[in-house]
């Protein structure tokens, strides 16, 4: 196969055919057909070979389109013309075709058509019997970073809101899918004037970085009251007393035709708001269930991210909100992948009618649960230290915005410490299988 060259190039050769180089002593240079090389020993320091990308995307997943090419290029001796790259066990080379008076060449190597794994890379002056450059690079599917925060406020600093555009000049491929809290807008203690202000911030994230808005609840009276629905103050996951506010209580204690109730409201605040239809969620405590569910696809949202790597969240041993999700959650941990939910099972493996809603595991749980080195071990488990991704693979954690009691700066430094650490692996810089996506990008993988 022949290289698809720049047209700087192109025209370099065309006037080689229209007048052919000619030897020292006028006489044309004999035509030298590819050898297949030996690999280097070591790489020859004569030549500088740049542009060999450590991995490219197979695409084809519905979201992130394959790699076609890479550009390679070459810096050589003068009297180098021909320079032929070798990918893997090929009977005919890639060529690269230099001037007479040039020292640099570039151009584009295939690799639409290159199977999933680990590829070997060659360079060679055309007819040597040993290759000057050798490397590999990695062909594998996407790993896709799904980054959420969980209003559990009606009201959150703004220390926290400016934390939100750090991380994002920080980490500029990085998108947010902000799960804000209907209660800001029934809570009576949020002022107009506050609301307004959350809701320009909240637009200003998403025209500004392309975030999403969707939705997360906890059953606060405030909310579930003013949707018309009676508050229930039991069982909550923090109290065996029950919880007056609302805010700890399973989102299990109401019936499905109660959700339907009340995320018809959550809807309804977000029209009118202007956010839009929200069609992402996570429910409050991780608590949902299977009727919840229902619910959820009844009023039209596409995904959920309440399975939970419990395991992190050995803090709340002894507690409810731990054993709810143990056992609710019994199989999901680092590695989990999204998959459907059925009408009789909450979990991967039901063999009833899917529920028509993508179930994303929150495999990396949130800020609040882990250590930096523990969700760097979390995302290494996923991209599978470094190898080619067989399938499109995603990792999701996040953090909660609130007030300076439950949010520390500790946290902002720890998120901003994992990401730098993912940045590593971009696959817009050709570094790895990294692409940040928004949770109801999801539905267009899996």
């Amino acid at each position: 196969m022949r290289l698809r060259i720049s047209s700087y190039l192109l025209l370099t050769a065309l006037s080689l055919v229209a007048a052919p180089a000619c030897g020292p002593d006028g006489q044309e240079p004999p035509t030298i057909a590819p050898v297949r090389p030996n690999p280097p020993t070591e790489n020859d320091p004569a030549f500088t070979v740049t542009g060999v990308p450590r991995y490219v995307l197979a695409g084809g997943d519905g979201f992130t389109s394959p790699t076609k090419a890479f550009e390679v290029r070459v810096s050589a001796p003068k009297d180098v013309v021909d320079i032929d790259v070798w990918i893997d066990g090929a009977e005919e080379p890639v060529s690269l075709v230099f001037n007479a008076d040039a020292v640099q060449s570039h151009g584009e190597i295939p690799t639409e058509e290159l199977s999933i794994g680990t590829h070997r890379i060659m360079f060679s002056v055309r007819g040597s019997k040993d290759a000057f450059f050798q490397g590999e690079f990695i062909k594998g599917h996407a790993l896709y970073m799904i980054i959420s925060t969980d209003w559990d406020f009606s009201d959150v600093d703004d220390r926290v809101l400016d934390h939100h555009t750090e991380l994002h000049k920080a980490h500029p491929e990085l998108k947010i899918t902000h799960l804000l809290g209907p209660y800001t807008f029934t809570d009576p203690a949020v002022p107009q004037n506050r609301r307004d202000d959350i809701v320009n911030w909240a637009k200003s994230m998403a025209f500004d970085h392309g975030d999403e808005i969707g939705l997360h609840i906890h059953p606060y009276c405030n909310f579930v009251e003013a949707a018309g629905v009676t508050c229930k103050t039991e069982p909550s996951v923090a109290d065996p007393a029950g919880d007056p506010t609302g805010y700890t209580v399973r989102l299990g204690a109401y019936t499905r035709e109660e959700w339907k109730t009340l995320f018809g409201k959550a809807n309804e605040i977000w029209e009118q708001v202007g956010f839009g239809k929200p069609t992402s969620f996570r429910a409050g405590a991780w608590t949902l269930e299977t009727h919840v569910a229902q619910a959820l696809v009844d009023t039209g949202f596409l995904v959920d991210s309440s399975a939970n790597n419990w395991k992190l969240m050995d803090e709340w041993i002894g507690y409810d909100i731990y054993d709810f999700n143990e056992t609710q959650w019994a199989p999901i941990g680092d590695t989990s992948q999204p998959y459907r939910p059925t009408e009789d099972s909450i979990v991967p493996g039901g063999s009833g009618a899917a529920l028509g809603l993508l179930e994303v595991p929150d495999n990396g749980c949130m800020v609040d649960y882990w250590a930096v080195e523990e969700m760097q071990n979390i995302f290494d488990a996923n991209y599978r230290d470094g190898d080619a991704l067989a399938a499109p693979t995603q990792v999701s954690t996040g953090f909660h915005p609130a007030t300076t009691q439950y949010y520390s700066p500790y946290e902002f430094e720890r998120l901003d410490t994992f990401f730098t650490y993912v940045d590593q692996f971009l696959a817009s810089k050709g570094e790895g299988p990294v692409v940040y996506i928004n949770m109801t990008d999801a539905t267009k993988i899996w």
